[in-house]
């Protein structure tokens, strides 16, 4: 994990938000189940206004505003916001992740379609 910054436009002038570049699994795997119902697999739902909102709320460690706090980050003008989760989001791309979860379903496209072979051994 690494901390991340970049400038933003703050009521006319330049202030730093730094991140965190990656969350730990169960931080991660927390978020996407708050986020993902698998309840039906042919129809999953995925609500992304949930996820972008919890990784800025996770990630986020210096701001011009109160970090950790909902109520702030709701509060945000929408060009803020949405330069902010530009810049965040791109490390916490929601289709990776739920690649992930779908390999973990199905197995990987390597593993489909091969067969295993097993080999006996003599002790």
């Amino acid at each position: 994990m690494a901390i991340k910054s970049f400038e933003i436009d703050w009521n006319g002038a330049q202030e730093s938000i730094e991140y965190e570049d990656d969350l730990t699994y169960g931080e991660l795997d927390a978020i996407l189940q708050n986020c993902i119902d698998l309840s039906d697999l042919n129809k999953p739902k995925v609500d992304i206004p949930k996820y972008r909102f919890q990784i800025l709320l996770k990630v986020i460690k210096k701001a011009p505003f109160a970090v950790g706090d909902s109520v702030a980050l709701r509060n945000l003008k929408s060009k803020q916001a949405t330069e902010i989760m530009k810049e965040v989001m791109a490390d916490f791309p929601l289709a990776k992740y739920l690649g992930d979860w779908v390999e973990t379903f199905t197995g990987s496209a390597n593993q489909i379609g091969t067969s295993s072979h097993s080999t006996m051994s003599a002790q």
